[in-house]
Formats: C-alpha cells, structure tokens, sequence
C-alpha cells in the first residue's frame, strides 16, 4: 500500500522518520481477522481465567510467535470476547511448557489508525492545501470517535474485573528501569492470579492475568533478572552461529509482523528487544515513543525510544548517519543486531525475494555485482520510500548482509550486498556493550 508522497517525509530535528510507506499484511492480526473461529465472539473470560489459575487447557488454535528467552510466545487465532469487551489479541506466554501468563490487547491505536491517509475519498480536483484540509477534518473525526470508544471501553472493563477482584484493593507498580519505558499498571492479587490493567489514557488498553508468582518489575525476562549485563552478552555471544560457508548470523532473532500500521521503525526495535530479553512490544512501545493517534510516527520520540531500549538491556546505542560496515559486523560477533532506516524499492525486494529462492537452490549464486553502474543505478535513491530493517548476519567473503523484515514471509534472512545496504541506509542504530 503506496501512500501519497506527502506523507512520505516525517522530519525531527535533521532526522527523517521511516512511516513505512509499503505494508504487507500483518501474519498475526491478518491471520485472525482472515481465519473463522468457532470461538469469534464468545466471551472466555472464565476458561481463560480457570487455565491461568489451574494450569488447564487453552482453548481454541494458538500460533507460535518466537520465544524470549526462556519464554515462548504464541497467539489466539480468534477474535473473542474478554471481560465483555472484543479484543484485538489475546496472546499467551509459556514457560517450560507451563503457563505463565495471559495478555489481552483490546484499545489499540495502531490497529485502529492503520496507514490512515484518506487520499483515495480526496477530490483530485481540489488543491494541495484543500485536499489537506479535508484529511485534516477526516483525522479529527476519526480521532473522535476513538477517544469516545477508548472511554467506553475502560470504563465497560473496569466494571467487569470489579466482581471478579471483589473488595481486593489495587495497588499501583511500575515496570521498567528507564523513564520513557517505566510503566504504571494497576494490579490486584487474587489467589492463584494477579490481575493488571495497564491504560495510558489515548491509546492502549491491556490486560494480563499472570500465574501467582512474583511479578517481575522490569521488563528483562525473569530468567535474566538475577544475570548482571556481563553474563547476559555472554549468553548472546554464545548464540551466535559461524556456519560452514563462512556466514555469521543471529539465528534465534525472530521478526514481528507489522501489518498495517506505520510502525517498521518500532517493529524492528521491538524484535531486536525481545532478542536482547525484553518482553516489550510495538504496540507499548509506540505508547512510550509517545505517537500520536495519526497513522504515521509524526510526532514521536523515536529516537530517544531506541536509546531507552538500549538502556533497559544495559546497552548502549550508537546512532549514526552511515553505515559503518566494519561496525556491523563486529556487533554481529557480540550476539547485536543491527537496525538500519533505510531507502525502499519494491523492484530490489523481488530481486531479493528471487535470490534467497535461488541461493538455496545453488549456494554459489552471488547477488549482482554491485561496482557495477547498471547495478548501482538500480538501487533506490533519495525520492524511494522509507523503511526500517533489522540485520541479523554477514558473510565477509562475499560482501554480504543478511537482513529481516517485520513482513509476513520474510521471517528467513535474505542477503544484499553490504554495498548497497551501505548506500542505501540514512541512519544506523548499533547496540553495543
């Protein structure tokens, strides 16, 4: 989905924002919303409730979505009621194959807001500026009536937990070490649950139902609580895989699929989070990155959101207008993924597409060779659109990055020559220790 070029630019200071201008569709929401289920629209609050409390069945198709850690992750393939109210996701994480916890996203900004451009309803006939306007007018309506429905529904959830909690008193805690990241969420202890509501008054609203343990007040997965920084980039570094061939790659990092939302720039940070042990997401992260309720990252902190992810992992982040190939590949060694914000073309995504399809078929096949003018003409040059990816590997020898997207289908590293990655990437983000 292509947006019109003025929504193409997002600039803070002498930074430009990826908005992530093509999409495909989101292989978690795209898939619930796509797969009928017999259990759209009923309301599991006591089953959900009764599996988390005694260690019962889930009920219902759950999809594997990678793992933190010690932890996995998987999500409902179903579009039912909790507490009364439809929710957007319900994702649950196991441990040891024993339930640990339950999440459910209903108010969700990003969902809701999607790419909002409104530009296929505009008269073409109208000037720039009266074209603007009327988006303008149709992002106000649309914001109204999310603030309106955000309302409704906290106020409909806050009534359903009250019977269940009785007269136990929340208390109010906070997750997280840095302040952009810290979290308030309202908790209640209920024997054999903990109930917490996390609202941050525009555009999110969750729940969890956490197994009755001592619930973790950062946002490190409970198997590092106890490691210092040292021994968690050991733990990394081990992770680390030198394949035969002469490749090096992260083979545990996973993508998130981003789907129709303007979110790439958080996707990638999230997956690269979840790879450092953090158990945040996008849909928090662009609470904490402060977005707007928009449909682009105008606005945003996202730049000082990449350097508190850093922090909360104990890391730090080196930011950078060039791509520092020696930089990468020595962040690769240590278990660190890369992010690079970087100029899209669909034409160089097929050619890539084609080349992993033909790389696996014959391991000797080179991408084109990029000293090459007709080669370097067709890279994307500073008018493409914007996009974040993650890399997650190199192959020295050969001049090759391997690289993830936050796409469905893309979730196996596919290679581009470190030239044209160099060329094309206007901002480089390196966690280093």
């Amino acid at each position: 989905m292509m947006m019109k070029s003025w929504f193409l630019s997002i600039v803070v200071g002498s930074v430009v924002l990826p908005p992530c201008a093509m999409a495909i569709p989101n292989a978690v929401l795209g898939a619930i919303r796509e797969s009928a289920s017999p259990l759209d629209g009923q309301d599991l609050t006591e089953p959900l409730i009764a599996a988390i409390r005694d260690g019962g069945q889930l009920p219902g198709t759950w999809r594997e979505e990678g793992a933190i850690e010690s932890a996995r992750l998987s999500h409902l393939l179903a579009r039912p009621l909790l507490f009364g109210e439809p929710v957007t996701l319900v994702r649950a994480l196991h441990r040891e194959d024993k339930l640990d916890s339950l999440e459910f996203t209903f108010a969700d900004a990003g969902s809701y807001f999607g790419y909002f451009s409104g530009a296929e309803e505009v008269d073409k006939t109208k000037s720039r500026a009266e074209q603007l306007a009327l988006l303008n007018a149709q992002m106000a309506e649309k914001q109204k009536k999310f603030a309106t429905e955000y309302e409704r529904m906290l106020g409909s959830l806050r009534g359903a937990i009250q019977p269940l909690v009785g007269k136990e008193r929340s208390k109010m805690i906070e997750v997280g070490k840095t302040r952009a990241l810290r979290a308030e969420w309202e908790e209640w202890k209920l024997p054999g649950v903990t109930v917490r509501l996390l609202a941050d008054g525009t555009r999110l609203i969750r729940i969890v139902l956490l197994a009755d343990q001592k619930p973790m007040r950062t946002w490190l997965d409970a198997s590092l609580a106890d490691q210092d920084v040292r021994a968690r980039l050991s733990l990394l570094r081990q992770r680390v895989e030198k394949q035969s061939d002469g490749t090096v790659m992260l083979p545990t990092l996973r993508p998130i699929p981003q789907g129709y939302q303007p979110y790439c720039g958080l996707n990638t940070l999230a997956m690269a989070a979840r790879h450092l042990g953090l158990h945040v997401d996008e849909d928090w992260l662009a609470v904490a990155g402060k977005f707007q309720n928009t449909g682009s990252a105008a606005g945003s902190d996202i730049l000082g959101l990449y350097q508190s992810v850093a922090a909360e992992a104990g890391l730090h982040l080196d930011r950078q207008s060039q791509l520092d190939i020696a930089a990468v590949q020595r962040a690769i060694d240590q278990g660190l993924p890369v992010i690079v914000w970087r100029r899209f073309s669909q034409q160089r995504n097929q050619l890539h597409d084609d080349f992993l399809r033909e790389w696996k078929a014959e391991p000797t096949a080179t991408l084109p060779d990029p000293a090459e003018q007709k080669e370097r003409l067709s890279w994307p040059d500073a008018k493409a659109p914007l996009h974040a990816s993650v890399i997650v590997g190199y192959h020295a020898a050969r001049g090759e990055f391997l690289f993830l997207e936050s796409w469905t289908g893309k979730d196996q590293a596919r290679r581009m020559t470190t030239a044209e990655m160099a060329a094309t990437t206007y901002y480089s983000f390196v966690f280093q220790p």
